[in-house]
């Protein structure tokens, strides 16, 4: 999803709000729906839209966790910003954000009325190897590929990719675009701050998707042939059943 406006000119603070989240990793960069329903979450999202619309998305370790503290929480998430808030009928909001950087939770420092940390920030790896040129490369024809061999992501996905700045910003792209990644494997991917190893991870993990897409396309194949012989097999065989019958 495209950006919904210019975020280089935010700065994230050394304190932040922590939004926990159930199934969802935010990686830099990223334009991602949310959905705040618990009363600290809605608090949460109704104090940060009074202020800097910034706040801290971290993935709860438990999912099945009510009110989480900061220890069930990951130690690294993302900073976001709040672009659209809306709340619905029954109180919950649902949110567009966009991932601005990593951070690492240094302290919890307030429970309630919601989690509010002190963070540290992490920046991106930027030194270019040729190692790291090798498996981008590698990474954008790997994800070229799913999204032209699968049947539910849409072509113009594959043109995110030009509004990466550099070879980590392209892996975390990658990785928020790709809806088949699970969960446990997207947040091993965040908190990967090696680019050369994080891309790694997302090459082997693209190789895999590809391979599983071009299976079950050839089984498809296969089962649509078979099915087209037995169609002609029976068209045949009623052909020669109304011909006896006229002999």
């Amino acid at each position: 999803m495209a950006a919904e406006r210019d975020i280089s000119d935010l700065t994230i603070p050394d304190v932040l709000p922590i939004l926990p989240l159930r199934g969802t990793v935010v990686f830099p960069k990223a334009v991602v729906p949310l959905a705040a329903g618990r009363p600290a979450s809605v608090r949460l999202i109704q104090e940060a839209l009074q202020g800097s619309r910034i706040i801290g998305t971290v993935l709860q370790r438990n999912s099945s966790e009510d009110e989480p503290r900061i220890q069930g929480l990951h130690s690294i998430g993302t900073a976001a910003v709040i672009h659209k808030a809306l709340q619905q009928p029954d109180g919950s909001l649902r949110l567009i954000v966009q991932g601005l950087g990593r951070f690492r939770i240094v302290e919890g420092i307030q429970e309630v009325p919601f989690l509010r940390a002190r963070i540290e920030h992490i920046a991106d790896d930027s030194s270019a190897t040729l190692e790291v040129e090798a498996l981008a490369r590698s990474a954008t024809t790997l994800f070229q590929k799913v999204v032209t061999l699968s049947p539910t992501l849409p072509d113009e996905l594959a043109s995110v990719l030009g509004t990466a700045e550099g070879p980590g910003a392209l892996a975390d792209l990658i990785a928020a675009s790709l809806p088949t990644l699970p969960t446990t494997l997207r947040q091993v991917l965040l908190e990967t701050l090696g680019v050369a190893e994080r891309l790694q991870r997302l090459v082997a993990a693209l190789t895999k998707e590809a391979e599983v897409l071009e299976l079950g396309s050839k089984i498809q194949s296969e089962v649509h042939s078979e099915m087209s012989k037995t169609q002609r097999e029976y068209y045949l065989r009623e052909q020669m059943k109304a011909i006896q019958k006229e002999l």
